[in-house]
């Protein structure tokens, strides 16, 4: 029996989802060859490489909207997203930080200090366990229908992944400019902290909004049709500046609503457990 041509599109964009990851690696491996005199590492390439990760994502998106406006969904798409998830969001990531952190910084830092740089080792390690499990018990806890996507437990893999590269994209471009090397150097060290921080992100059981089913879900007025087209130009124009703003907030946004969220319990807590004002009065006049 023929397969439909509809139902080929969501795997054909999950795959792509997997070449744009393993585009990223070696992009970071030919970043590390491509060295002169100013540079331990081509920034042209880590750009391209962290541009790559950007891509994956749309890819990514894609996939899951054409598996469900062909009602395709299944579990073998399911397995195969995460699959090239892991490639394109967690190896590609971990190794594109690891490795421009640790060649950086190899020969800045003392050599009785060189022991240190195996800490980039390490977070990069533990952003890809962290990536893993993540999708590890996506896959465990997923399901088809349209309104269980409205939101995640922890922060999704591709967000991460855009977090920390959109940083990289950064620092390769103040490495190529050559005139912020305090504010590279301080990149550099900060970026396994970043990487670490959002893997635990990843595991935890922090609600976050799935922005592309709540925005494409209903019917919306031409205004907000303006509005993501204006985003996306500014995006296209200072993407530098955008993605990092953007992803970083869309880290932070779990976090700041979730202890917002607690707050508000805390205050209704603490509202029903002390009386009323007028009530305390009427008693004090019937005691009188």
């Amino acid at each position: 029996m023929r397969i439909p041509r509809v139902l080929i599109l969501p795997s054909l964009c999950t795959l792509a989802n997997a070449l744009c990851g393993f585009a990223a690696i070696t992009l970071t491996t030919r970043a590390l060859l491509a060295t002169d005199a100013l540079h331990k590492v081509g920034p042209t390439d880590v750009k391209w490489a962290g541009y790559f990760v950007i891509l994956a994502m749309l890819f990514d998106a894609l996939d899951g909207r054409l598996a469900r406006f062909a009602r395709a969904t299944s579990d073998f798409g399911g397995q195969l997203d995460s699959v090239a998830d892991v490639v394109s969001f967690g190896v590609a990531p971990a190794f594109l930080m690891n490795r421009v952190v640790v060649e950086s910084l190899r020969g800045a830092v003392p050599a009785e200090l060189a022991d240190i740089l195996r800490i980039a080792w390490v977070c990069a390690a533990v952003y890809l366990g962290c990536t893993l499990i993540r999708l590890a018990r996506f896959n465990v806890e997923n399901v088809h229908e349209e309104e269980a996507h409205l939101s995640f437990k922890g922060l999704p893999s591709p967000a991460a992944a855009g977090a920390l590269v959109s940083l990289i994209i950064v620092l390769a471009d103040l490495m190529q400019e050559g005139a912020h090397d305090l504010v590279a150097g301080a990149m550099l060290w900060v970026l396994p902290v970043v990487a670490v921080v959002l893997g635990l992100l990843m595991v935890s059981n922090i609600r976050y909004s799935h922005l592309v089913n709540q925005v494409l879900r209903r019917r919306r007025p031409i205004s907000h049709l303006v509005l993501i087209l204006l985003v996306v130009g500014l995006t296209v124009v200072l993407k530098e500046v955008i993605l990092p703003v953007a992803f970083g907030g869309y880290a932070l946004s779990g976090p700041v609503t979730e202890m917002w969220r607690r707050a508000g319990i805390r205050r209704m807590a603490r509202r029903n457990e002390s009386p009323p004002d007028d009530e305390t009065a009427g008693t004090d006049r019937d005691v009188t």
